[in-house]
């Protein structure tokens, strides 16, 4: 139970950024949670965890696996892809299951085959995250054109989702989390420029416009989802991932030692997969295991005009 003295301080923390998104507001929530070890048995359960092989997907991965369910990794690269099954079937009691599938999600033949192979190897669907991002130093391109970054962070989880949507709507426990960024409250989409084809690239903000896309496009997928299937976003805080000491190497520096460690960012991931307590619960953004609001400023708040525009943008670059 919650006491009125946490509560006072998790809406204190809401406020002051570094200590909220850093470990020491991961550690102050978690003694307000009702089951913080998520005590949920997931067997026969069939969960998909794409950039599986490190940082928070890998971590969920290993978690939803050890509560019972068959975990799909999907990772890019085959040597780290595989290395990471190998570590994490040696911590569980029935290494099987957990499998991996190759893809690049970047690249949208490849989006469409995984989807393909998963959809003929699998009966039943039941979770899909959407946790592979990049953030890039300098604006690239796909194999067919499109800027890396949006391919990656936007536009495979659309096309993912649209293709397992069937599936998972023949579940009766279809969740679909998309794994976003705090930074996202920073920027305002600019649906006439998704992939910046028309001003200098900043990759930093470039990947904050990406995640704000994902949450508009989580709230959209309500109305063309099945009523049984939940879609949610999450935002994991500041986690010492290897992406971030890669691509975010001074505020890596900068916060070492108050980072939240890669299982401190999973939670509420595994908690919108897992747990009971949100099985009716859609369309929404949650940060350690609370809804929270899309915006902090009004001046990132899109129209409907703009909303339907980047819906029907990827609908159109999906080929959907």
């Amino acid at each position: 139970m919650a006491s009125p003295w946490n509560i006072a301080l998790d809406h204190f923390y809401d406020a002051t950024l570094i200590p909220s998104y850093c470990a020491p507001g991961y550690k102050l929530r978690r003694r307000t949670w009702k089951d913080p070890e998520i005590r949920v048995d997931l067997s026969g359960k069939v969960c998909i965890v794409t950039g599986a092989n490190s940082g928070i997907g890998r971590a969920t991965a290993e978690a939803l696996a050890k509560r019972g369910a068959h975990v799909v990794m999907v990772c890019r690269n085959a040597e780290r892809g595989r290395q990471a099954l190998t570590e994490i079937q040696s911590t569980l009691e029935h290494p099987g299951r957990i499998t991996l599938e190759l893809c690049d999600l970047s690249e949208r033949v490849q989006v469409a085959d995984l989807a393909e192979r998963l959809l003929a190897s699998h009966e039943t669907l039941d979770v899909l995250v959407n946790n592979a991002g990049v953030l890039l130093p300098e604006r690239q391109q796909t194999s067919d054109g499109l800027e890396l970054g949006f391919a990656t962070n936007v536009l495979s989880g659309f096309q993912l989702t649209w293709r397992l949507r069937q599936r998972l709507s023949e579940s009766k426990y279809g969740r679909i989390i998309h794994v976003t960024s705090g930074g996202m409250y920073t920027q305002r989409l600019r649906v006439n420029d998704l992939q910046f084809e028309g001003r200098p690239f900043d990759g930093v903000v470039a990947y904050a416009q990406n995640k704000r896309a994902q949450v508009i496009l989580n709230e959209m997928w309500v109305q063309h989802l099945a009523p049984n299937v939940t879609t949610n976003c999450m935002h994991p805080g500041w986690a010492a991932t290897p992406g971030v000491s890669t691509s975010l190497p001074r505020f890596n520096r900068m916060l070492s030692g108050l980072l939240r460690d890669c299982q401190q960012g999973a939670d509420t991931t595994v908690y919108l997969a897992a747990s009971p307590e949100v099985q009716d619960i859609t369309g929404a953004l949650f940060f350690d295991r609370k809804v929270r609001p899309t915006h902090v400023l009004p001046t990132t708040r899109s129209s409907q005009v703009e909303r339907q525009e980047l819906w029907q943008q990827c609908c159109e670059l999906a080929k959907v």
